[in-house]
């Protein structure tokens, strides 16, 4: 986890600032913006930090790639139970639910509202909202179904479908049914005096015949889905300490993305050492 990464840095840097204590130089001396008399250690802990995260992040992206490469496609017909990788399409559901903004018949569906405001000196989005929904579905290919229970899968690879905005000097309001959506979650799209906000509403769902590409735990039909008994083989769901992750991108731009950057693996490396390298400098650990 990042979190850990995070505490593990700061704890090293903690045993750091201590050695430079004990060898008697005034701790007051330290900064974290690389101001003032601290021979670098302040840069140096903000490198040392940085790499670490990038590291961190880049490796586990590169687990991810090899996860994707390395599990071969199942077919529904046949498919054995643990950790698979499935290629097909949405089929049907004993129900549909519908998307809040476009009003579309789906199984999956999720709204992002955010806002574009001021923060110090720059402008930058900050979500105001963020809602999704979900059902059961089949999901098929030309040897059988299998049953897809999505609660808890990752769906942040799901392409965005539609995006709305309303900005300050543009007349064209928001769509009445988003507007009815924000008024209902009491998320404000308008400033002083009836003013516009520079708004923006996002919306990704999945309908069915969608073609997806899904990982995730195989396991037996239970019998609160005994409905299913007689079209799915098995039913795919959220595992802890598992993967479950339902995309409508192909499994090749799923590689492209998860191991593009594969050199930030190295970048990471060489930061924490170059950071690591100033703050021993700094507490004259040389």
């Amino acid at each position: 986890m990042i979190e850990a990464t995070i505490w593990t840095s700061a704890f090293l840097l903690s045993i750091i600032m201590g050695l430079r204590v004990n060898n008697q130089y005034d701790a007051n001396d330290l900064t974290l913006c690389g101001k003032g008399n601290d021979d670098g250690f302040g840069f140096g802990a903000l490198l040392l930090i940085v790499g670490l995260i990038l590291f961190y992040n880049s490796l586990k992206n590169l687990k991810k790639k090899r996860l994707l490469e390395d599990i071969p496609t199942s077919k529904m017909r046949s498919v054995a139970m643990g950790l698979v990788e499935l290629k097909g399409k949405i089929t049907e559901s004993d129900r549909l639910i519908k998307d809040p903004f476009d009003d579309k018949n789906c199984v999956y569906w999720n709204v992002i509202i955010e806002e574009y405001v001021k923060r110090g000196k720059s402008y930058r989005w900050v979500t105001r909202h963020k809602a999704s929904n979900s059902v059961p579905f089949l999901f098929s290919d030309e040897t059988g179904s299998v049953l897809i229970v999505p609660g808890k899968a990752d769906t942040t690879n799901v392409k965005r479908d539609n995006q709305y905005e309303s900005a300050l000097l543009d007349r064209k309001p928001l769509p009445l049914n988003i507007r009815q959506y924000c008024d209902q979650h009491k998320v404000k799209y308008k400033g002083w005096f009836g003013g516009k906000k520079t708004i923006r509403c996002r919306t990704t769902y999945l309908e069915p015949s969608d073609k997806l590409y899904i990982m995730g735990n195989a396991r037996p039909i239970t019998e609160e889905e005994a409905s299913y008994i007689d079209s799915a083989t098995a039913a795919i769901d959220y595992t802890k300490d598992g993967h479950f992750l339902i995309s409508d991108k192909s499994e090749k731009e799923l590689i492209n993305e998860h191991g593009g950057q594969s050199w930030l693996v190295p970048l990471g490396i060489t930061l924490s050492a170059l950071g690591l390298g100033m703050i021993l400098n700094a507490i004259r650990y040389f």
